[in-house]
């Protein structure tokens, strides 16, 4: 009687697997968005443009971007081997010129009563990859990693939005 139910038992758990397998391996829900449509929009509504900008020691790849006005999607990979981040601020000012702190690291709190933060991409950890979606209207921003040091070491840029 053991074995029989122990058999049973083994007999549903293969099943189980088995079917699990089937539902990985289907097709897939024309309904769903894929991971791909679900990151594009975020926060927009509507289909976000992307654009991808590198970071690295102490460089954004661009350094002079373009992305298209409305809700716009900036991929940040680090490319480098230290944590780094995307900082992003509307204003014509030039990026080598912001104000700063007695350490080096740009004064975010009197920047955004010169300029308009339009937001970040924080914390991007070496070889990851961290996107957000902003929405961007026409005109120059800057564009900084605010980490201890590295706008000091010339990690800035700009980003012209049409």
């Amino acid at each position: 009687m053991k074995l029989q139910v122990r058999r049973l038992a083994g007999s549903a758990a293969l099943l189980a697997l088995a079917g699990a397998l089937l539902v990985g391996c289907g097709g897939s829900d024309s309904t769903s968005p894929t991971t791909t449509e679900a990151e594009t929009t975020a926060g927009g509504g509507g289909g976000a443009e992307a654009v991808e900008i590198k970071m690295g020691e102490f460089y954004f790849d661009p350094s002079e971007a373009s992305a298209p006005a409305g809700n716009t999607t900036i991929e940040a990979p680090n490319d480098g081997a230290v944590e780094h981040e995307l900082v992003l601020f509307k204003t014509d000012k030039d990026p080598a010129d912001l104000p700063t702190e007695a350490n080096g690291e740009v004064n975010e709190e009197k920047l955004d009563k010169e300029a308009e933060e339009a937001g970040e991409i924080a914390d991007v950890e070496p070889g990851a990859t961290k996107s957000e979606s902003f929405k961007l209207t026409p005109g120059k921003y800057v564009m900084f990693c605010n980490l201890p040091g590295h706008y000091a070491a010339g990690m800035y840029g700009t980003v012209t939005v049409k």
